[in-house]
Formats: structure tokens, sequence, C-alpha cells
């Protein structure tokens, strides 16, 4: 972590949200870094710093502001813009085009977070010299604050622990990742005043369908959050459900499909749930709801 009494040099300057800011932000971190200790991990620090820039430009709003310093142990490498909306569900897709940024941040830099900033969030990595010493549980805490999980403990009795055993981690990523999409894409075609009002009222009553789900979808993301970081292939799920939302998960199976129908139909510009996805969700639900009503 850098100890701002011992910084040694520091630079800041804003970006237009344009393409090239990310080669600009990447000539400004490699003049910090020459001659310095840390320049063998320039690769690392150029990496790192265009997944955030191109996320800022892509997602974020203006202004755009990159600060650079560097202490005698450390560098740190913050892109702030003018968007609250933390970049989340991403980091769960590795081959999405937009989506491999943040798992990228995690694997190339020793500490990484996302923090509020008065004007909207700063996205934030940093450099250390010699050997990370850092722990695994640094970059899962890292990972579960950009989600912000604060799940509440439901003290209703009729609850079920479920268990899904022996899940393909990268897979149902993918798709909670692509879910993720979709009822993003949902969410803005609520808000769009041009969209038929055929078209908001299925967004509507989708989006209604997939919020009985928010809470044990938050929790299935924690778990995979850590198992993800921890590069582990196959991964045991453990969710809290009440006995009686069987309905809502299958509410939430059906919205998706629906979800999906859109997709394919033109309206969102998701592409529809590939098939090895569709089959994941499909099948991990329906896990879900045989536990339930057994």
């Amino acid at each position: 972590m850098v100890d701002r009494a011992d910084v040694v040099e520091q630079r800041e300057l804003s970006l237009r949200p344009v393409p090239d800011a990310a080669p600009v932000a990447r000539e400004a971190l490699r003049a910090l870094l020459r001659d310095t200790p840390f320049e063998g991990r320039l690769d690392d620090g150029e990496l790192a710093l265009s997944e955030l820039v191109t996320n800022a430009v892509l997602h974020g709003r203006s202004p755009i502001v990159l600060r650079l310093v560097r202490s005698e142990h450390c560098v740190r490498v913050e892109v702030s813009d003018g968007s609250p909306v933390s970049p989340s569900f991403s980091m769960l897709d590795p081959t999405a085009v937009t989506g491999r940024g943040l798992m990228l941040i995690s694997a190339a830099s020793d500490r990484w977070g996302v923090e509020p900033d008065p004007v909207g969030k700063r996205v934030w990595f940093e450099l250390h010299t010699g050997d990370s010493v850092d722990e695994l549980e640094a970059d899962v805490d890292a990972l579960l604050a950009a989600w912000g999980d604060d799940l509440a403990e439901d003290p209703a009795l009729e609850q079920v622990r479920v268990v899904l055993t022996d899940l393909d981690t990268e897979l149902v990523a993918r798709a909670e990742a692509h879910v993720e999409g979709l009822l993003r894409e949902l969410r803005l075609l609520t808000a769009d005043q041009g969209v038929s009002d055929e078209g908001v009222r299925v967004a509507r009553s989708v989006l209604q369908a997939a919020s009985g789900m928010d809470a044990v979808r938050a929790d299935l993301r924690h778990q995979l959050a850590v198992a993800v970081s921890a590069g582990q292939p196959r991964v045991d799920l453990s969710l809290t459900v009440q006995r009686d939302d069987a309905e809502l998960v299958r509410d939430f199976s059906h919205a998706m499909d629906e979800a999906d129908r859109l997709s394919r139909a033109g309206a969102l510009l998701s592409t529809p749930t590939p098939a090895e996805l569709s089959e994941v969700r499909q099948g991990y639900l329906r896990r879900v709801l045989s536990q339930l009503s057994s």
C-alpha cells in the first residue's frame, strides 16, 4: 500500500472519453516507471491500466481522471469517472469483450479495489516491488466489495440449504454474467421512451420475476467470486433458499427464457444465451427446485 508520506512522484491528468485515452494513459505510466525499480512491472501495469481506462470510456461518465502515485515500495494507479455504478458482473466472464477486465486487473496487480468517489467511483490497483505477499483473501474481498454484497441473514424458519456440487466454475460464471447482461439491457429498455408499450411490458415483467431471485443470486455470485479468484475449475455451491421460494425459481427460469426470446428477436444488443450456458443455467435451477421439493 502506498504510504502517502513516502511519495516519490505523483501525476494526474484528465482523459477524454475516446479510444486514444488508453495509449495516453499508458505513456504516462511508462514515464512514471522509467528507470525505477518498478520498470520490470511495466507490462503488468500497462495491461491493468488499459482495462481500467477502457472500462471508464465505455461504461463510465466524464470526467475521467488518471492518478499515478509512486512511493519507494509501491505504485498506485487510480482511474476515476463520474458514474457511481461499480464494474461488477463483468469480472465473472473472462471471454467477454469488456467482461475480462477486472479478472485481468486482479491477475496483473498485487492489490486492487473499487471505492466511492465524491463525483462517481474510483477503481485502483497497486504494483509492489519484489514478490507479492498479499493473501488470496485480499483479492476475494475486492471482488465482493465491487459486488456490494451485504446480504442480511433471513430469520425465517422454513429454509432449505441447497447444495449444488461439482459445477464447472467458468461455465456457471459465464452463465451468470450473461444473465446480468440481459437484465441490464432490460433495465435500459424500460427507460427508453421510444420502445413500444409491449416491449416495456415484457421487460418489466422479466425484471420483476428476476428480482425475486436477487438474494439467492447474490449469494451464488459471492461464492463464485471466491472460486474464480482461487482458480478452482470445479465448485460446490451452498445456497439458503426458503422452501416456498420454489415459485420464484420457476418464475426466474421462465423470465430468462423470455429475455432470450427478446434477444433472438433483435430487441436487445446482447446475443441470445449460447446453448451451453443456457443448459448450465437451466441445469442448476432444476437442481435447486428438486431439493426444494424433496
